[in-house]
């Protein structure tokens, strides 16, 4: 019954992230598109989490694949997803702006203006 009960607890928040991942992603890169996927779906609480996003004029990449600031967009994203699911009071963004561009950094610090007033 815990495994059950643990595996749609997971599987709600999860969701939940993914949806706000995938709404997020576009803000943050100006365009594209970004999900989460289940490395194992058959074992939700056993599998990994791959992060998958295709900024504005690329083809699909994994996160690997990317710059450093559009992994850093990448990783503001999937922090503020889990924040909006479960908010916190409290949280350091250290250094995540260093390698952002102008433009990149404009849409960021708009999304954290927004996000304090929640």
């Amino acid at each position: 019954e815990l495994t059950l009960t643990s595996q749609q607890r997971f599987l709600e928040t999860y969701e939940a992230v993914r949806a706000n991942y995938e709404r997020l992603i576009p803000r943050l890169f100006g365009g594209g598109r970004g999900t989460l996927e289940l490395t194992d779906p058959a074992h939700p609480l056993e599998s990994g989490v791959e992060i998958l996003v295709r900024p504005p004029g690329k083809k699909p990449k994994s996160i690997e694949l990317l710059s450093g600031g559009e992994k850093a967009l990448c990783a503001t994203a999937l922090i503020f997803s889990m924040f909006l699911v479960r908010p916190s009071p409290l949280c350091v963004l250290d250094e995540v702006d260093a390698p952002l561009d102008d433009a990149n950094l404009v849409r960021l610090l708009s999304m954290i203006k927004e996000m304090t007033k929640q």
